[in-house]
């Protein structure tokens, strides 16, 4: 048994885990490193009073199932999109295995994909004990363990037919592909059938989030900069999304800059595709006003949120960065965010964020070359 584990080990788990290095350590910055203090409390006590919010909210629980969801989501099309790579054929050789250590075999693989999400339950699993969350914490303990196992049979039923469910077309995908084909639509329609399930974890943290620590805002202890941090710390995940529409652009429809259209059209399409990714950032937070949000502040985090996407995707122009570097800056970006949090406040961030997201687009547009 120890040959195919070491085959589906490195067949999987390493290139997984080497593929997504860059988003995990950034996830583990912000919510461990950067996130020091919460109103006086360390980075135990954060988490602390994170977990027990989990607990003993069913609402706050059951977004925290549908982000794990999203993630096995992700790990389970990873595998996916390995055992159907001709170069993987190989791993057909685990059918001659009995279909019970099969089933072992790809449970072994999901649990380490799944390994960053398994070891924070397991934190959860202590506080719920000890705090007498019985339900809860059982129910964390089924929910994670039948992600694994669906995930494991799901991957033992494509090796035997690798080819299977592959040509259909799903209704509503076929209905969405006969849309008129605007040129901001074509990348709407890229993420709602390509990085669907990304884009829906992002939205699903961030207005998760905002939603529930803005909720504890009232008139005579209201606090903006906390949810704010959080909110903004979720438009950046969607980063994500922006590098990959660039990456989409440059490789199929690279050809639209060579066309006759001016810079402000060209500008507006970009505007267009964020406005409509920001719809449910929108809606979450006009949910808020007025009792846990003031109008002011729900416009500021609008805009803010609207100008550090239209940002992120001018700074695709500037360089062909690799992912790696595209974080990085991120990460510089979110620093930058803190310090006016600190000093001039939100307005300020967000006409300096638009200022700099039309200088680099008007600078770097026809200047941009991806490196082959």
């Amino acid at each position: 048994m120890k040959s195919p584990i070491k085959i589906i080990f490195r067949s999987f788990v390493k290139p997984f885990y080497r593929e997504n290095a860059g988003i995990l350590a950034f996830l583990f910055t912000v919510m461990f490193c950067i996130v020091n203090k919460v109103d006086g409390a360390g980075v135990i006590e954060y988490h602390y009073s994170l977990i027990l919010g989990m607990l003993k909210s069913n609402i706050f629980l059951v977004l925290v199932f549908l982000a794990w969801f999203v993630y096995a989501r992700k790990c389970a099309a990873f595998v996916t999109g390995v055992i159907r790579k001709p170069e993987y054929t190989f791993l057909h050789i685990l059918n001659c295995l009995t279909k019970s250590k099969r089933t072992k075999l790809f449970f072994f693989v999901e649990c380490f994909l799944l390994l960053p999400v398994l070891l924070y339950a397991s934190f959860i699993l202590v506080v719920g004990l000890q705090k007498h969350f019985y339900f809860p914490a059982l129910s964390v303990i089924i929910y994670l363990f039948l992600l694994c196992v669906t995930a494991a049979k799901f991957h033992v039923h494509l090796l035997d037919d690798t080819h299977k469910g592959q040509g259909s077309i799903r209704p509503l995908v076929s209905l969405w592909l006969k849309l008129p084909a605007s040129y901001y639509l074509l990348f709407v329609r890229f993420i709602t059938i390509k990085q669907k399930m990304i884009w829906i974890g992002i939205k699903t943290f961030t207005c998760g989030t905002l939603y529930l620590i803005a909720r504890n805002n009232t008139i005579n202890d209201y606090d903006i900069s906390f949810p704010f941090l959080f909110f903004n710390f979720g438009i950046l995940s969607n980063g994500i999304v922006v590098y990959r529409i660039r990456e989409f652009e440059d490789s199929y429809i690279g050809f639209y800059r060579g066309l006759p259209v001016s810079n402000l059209k060209r500008f507006l399409q970009y505007a267009c595709v964020y406005l409509i990714l920001l719809i449910p950032e929108c809606i979450t937070v006009c949910l808020l006003v007025p009792v846990h949000l003031q109008y002011a502040d729900a416009i500021y985090f609008i805009l803010s949120g609207y100008s550090l996407l239209l940002l992120m995707n001018s700074i695709t122009f500037i360089e062909d960065f690799c992912m790696k570097q595209y974080l990085k800056i991120l990460m510089l970006l979110f620093s930058v965010q803190f310090f006016f949090i600190l000093t001039v406040g939100f307005a300020f961030l967000a006409f300096f964020f638009f200022f700099l997201a039309i200088f680099f687009f008007i600078k770097r547009y026809y200047k941009f070359e991806r490196i082959l």
